[in-house]
């Protein structure tokens, strides 16, 4: 058993990690900005009110844990771009104040740096270089801030990610994406996300994870 914090705890990705963790029988606080949102109640979940652009409002929440997942996204076109970078630095920085050093963060395959040769070409040229650019872009920084930390992280990137039922059928590797799949369901990344905490298979790594 551990104790885990969940950033974005009532989000469509945090709440399926938030529960999944919870059937694991770890210990969760999940953190969101309303966290009435999440509709679950469970003896070993502890529902706290923290934002991730404001470090004084969750910092000392870390005291004590064993792991930190970070499912932040955005919500909206209009959301503030620099969520990601912001977010990690404020998380990052509690973590060191508070000597938790696992971290599993989830960006996106579309964080390759040039070209990826497995996604089609309206990906690539219309959502990557246009409609997502500036998120892509603030998922490198976020990326980045990861890297140059001391800490013990996993970056875990998905693919196209979707609410469909999840069957377990999903496959990883060290990188970006896999030309067999486009697609990762909500619940198979979370089912991921908590073997990774409990099994440290892919320490100071950046993970490709997609359904197949």
């Amino acid at each position: 058993m551990m104790k885990v914090v969940v950033f974005a705890a009532t989000g469509r990705t945090g709440r399926r990690v938030v529960k999944r963790a919870l059937d694991d029988g770890h210990q969760v606080t999940g953190i969101a900005r309303t966290p009435a949102k999440l509709d679950l109640e469970h003896e070993s979940l502890d529902l706290k009110r923290g934002d991730v652009l404001d470090y004084e409002s969750f910092a000392d929440l870390l005291q004590g844990q064993d792991a930190v997942i970070s499912t932040i996204g955005k919500e909206s076109y209009l959301s503030r771009v620099s969520l990601y970078s912001e977010g990690i630095t404020n998380i990052t920085r509690a973590m060191k104040d508070h000597g938790v050093s696992r971290l599993i963060a989830i960006t996106s395959g579309g964080t390759h740096p040039g070209w990826d040769r497995n996604n089609a070409l309206f990906y690539e040229v219309l959502i990557k270089r246009i409609l997502l650019r500036g998120e892509y872009q603030d998922m490198r920084r976020m990326e980045a801030i990861i890297q140059d930390s001391d800490l013990e992280w996993t970056i875990v990137r998905p693919s196209g990610l979707n609410d469909d039922d999840g069957a377990g059928n999903y496959r990883t590797k060290i990188g970006y994406s896999f030309s067999e799949s486009s697609t990762t369901t909500r619940d198979d990344l979370a089912e991921f996300i908590v073997e990774e905490l409990e099994n440290n298979q892919f320490l100071r790594e950046g993970v490709a994870v997609v359904t197949v």
